[in-house]
């Protein structure tokens, strides 16, 4: 029995090498899991016999456990599809149908666009849908779709926008042209006579008073005589003096003090009058003199010339040219897009026209959206509360009001110039469409605050055809593809297997383990829930093997081979001896 507990020894020590040996040899290999030979004493024993003589009959393999503790961390550079699990789990690989689960996230994309390893094995997940949702529940062999993201068009455009409350309106009193009636809100003539000169008799003049109401209790006065300045008649400039009226018929004045004076309340005069004559087309000052100050009268008949009544003359804002900043307050641009994924600019321009109210004037490339031949914008009109709150908003045709701050641009035709920059420029339609229902202008975060125009989380739906330009792993195993437009869709999901018992893993080769009924079925999941790990991307796990415990046990295990291998020779001396003596 000596021989067969020494031979047991022998082969212990042999598989313990064995052991230490495959683990020297996967020290390289990505996700190998280190093993250890774990042995039992033999005992030979009868159901009476004593146990205080047991001597032992050698030693058996009683199991070869396997180590799972987490791998050396690798970085990888440029392999997107290369992927580690930090923390509990392992991913799961189908070969035509055949389940395996392995800690090496090598994976590489095949000819059918599949997610594999390098033995083919399909990576498993859960699929996303059209829209980038990803479908859980659902397991799956992970494909990464190539195809191009088809362009949609804009539908929706929102922002907040706050418009300044101290910009100074743009709406400006028309400048006075005694030509021009809308200028003006009343004018009175009088015909006077300057003093003759010699035996020139004097002759008559027209003096003309125009008034215009600026204001309740305000109006401006400009002066002509036969349409020249009073005082300088090779200008055409009226003198001007500005009349506060106050609630009990008292007039002040304020301007050209030097030249009119008041009187009364009811008159004012003109000093220092130089009769004007024209002479082969050109006008100069008059031999005549004036017959002294010139009498400015505020009545007409018995009526107040500065009549209540009177409107306040319209200020309106200048003529609005998009290339001309001096017409506008503010601009917003925003890009939008057309069924074909063409991007064109639509620019949004804020003119301050009153104490709270402000225009918008819109155009997309610089053009009328319904109208490319016309640079005519779509008008809105805007109106603010005395707290800096929306009030209303009011469209006008193709750029209609739809409630809750909201505007609908409709009838939108994408267009593109011809001949650009040249006397044969056209803007024709490129081809596209637009939205079946127009887009939406959501207005209803605009704010006129004393603070600085500002525009904040500018929103705008649609975009351009973009082709596959990279590919990104978040950590709950989310892969996500970029596209050339800037944007991102997910493709799938990395799903992650866990056991109740991993000791009962079957190993496989290529590094992969098998269910087995000592192992519990699969419970898949998404990488970082519950007790599964998360999913690093652009790197990969090594093998857990420490080297030098290898060899220590390399060491252990010769030592052990020769001590029983010493034994069984000690055996045959005995033996030997024993033979001789007989």
């Amino acid at each position: 029995m000596s021989f067969n507990v020494a031979i047991s020894g022998i082969n212990a020590a042999n598989k313990r090498l064995e052991v230490a040996g495959n683990n020297i040899a996967n020290v390289g290999t990505l996700g190998f899991k280190s093993s250890r030979a774990e042995f039992a004493a033999l005992y030979s024993s009868a159901h009476l016999s004593s146990g205080r003589s047991a001597v032992g009959d050698g030693v058996r393999l009683a199991n070869v456990s396997q180590n799972f503790n987490q791998g050396t961390s690798m970085t990888t550079h440029g392999r997107p599809l290369d992927m580690r699990i930090q923390g509990n789990g392992f991913f799961v690989v189908s070969d035509g149908g055949a389940l395996a689960y392995t800690r090496a996230g090598a994976f590489l994309k095949d000819a059918d666009d599949f997610i594999v390893d390098s033995e083919g094995g399909r990576l498993q997940g859960y699929a996303a849908n059209e829209k980038g949702e990803i479908v859980d529940g659902i397991r799956t062999d992970l494909r990464i779709d190539t195809s191009a993201m088809a362009p949609t068009c804009t539908t929706r455009i929102s922002d907040t926008i706050n418009l300044n409350a101290s910009s100074q309106s743009l709406a400006a009193l028309p400048k006075f042209d005694a030509a021009d009636a809308t200028t003006y809100t009343k004018v009175t003539q009088t015909t006077i006579q300057d003093k003759g000169v010699g035996a020139v008799p004097p002759a008559d003049h027209q003096l003309s008073q125009y008034f215009v109401k600026t204001d309740e209790g305000q109006w401006s006065m400009y002066v002509l005589i036969d349409g020249r300045n009073p005082v300088d008649p090779s200008s055409t400039n009226a003198l001007h003096v500005t009349l506060n009226k106050a609630v009990d018929w008292t007039v002040s004045y304020s301007g050209n003090t030097e030249h009119i004076r008041k009187v009364s309340d009811t008159a004012f005069t003109l000093n220092g009058w130089k009769p004007a004559q024209q002479i082969g087309g050109s006008w100069s000052a008059s031999p005549a003199p004036s017959n002294g100050a010139v009498s400015l009268s505020l009545k007409e008949g018995a009526l107040n010339t500065l009549d209540d009544s009177d409107p306040v003359m319209i200020r309106p804002v200048p003529l609005f040219d998009a290339s001309d900043i001096t017409t506008y307050t503010n601009t917003f641009p925003t890009g939008i897009f057309d069924s074909q994924g063409n991007k064109h600019e639509l620019q949004q321009y804020f003119i301050k026209d009153g104490v709270n109210s402000w225009q918008m004037q819109l155009l997309v490339n610089g053009r009328n959206p319904m109208d490319p031949g016309s640079k005519q914008p779509l008008t809105a009109n805007i109106v603010f509360e005395t707290d800096g709150s929306l009030r209303s908003i009011t469209g006008s045709p193709g750029l209609m009001a739809s409630g809750d701050g909201k505007l609908q641009l409709q009838g939108w035709v994408p267009a593109r110039a011809r001949d650009r920059g040249t006397q044969r420029e056209e803007w024709l339609s490129n081809g596209a469409v637009a939205g079946a229902d127009g887009i939406t202008l959501d207005m209803s975060k605009l704010s006129q605050y004393s603070a600085v125009t500002a525009r904040t989380s500018p929103q705008a739906d649609g975009h351009a055809a973009g082709a596959l330009a990279g590919l990104t792993l978040e950590r709950d195993g989310t892969l996500r593809a970029s596209f050339s437009n800037g944007l991102t869709r997910n493709i799938g999901r990395v799903m992650l297997a866990s056991f109740a018992n991993e000791q009962g893993l079957q190993p496989q080769s290529d590094s992969r383990w098998t269910a087995t009924n000592a192992s519990g079925i699969a419970n898949y999941g998404t990488a970082g829930a519950g007790t599964l790990g998360s999913i690093i991307g652009g790197a990969l796990e090594g093998s857990n093997v420490e080297l030098s415990e290898e060899l220590i046990a390399l060491i252990q295990a010769q030592t052990a081979y020769q001590a029983n291998s010493k034994a069984i020779s000690t055996e045959v001396t005995v033996l030997q001896t024993l033979i001789q003596s007989t």
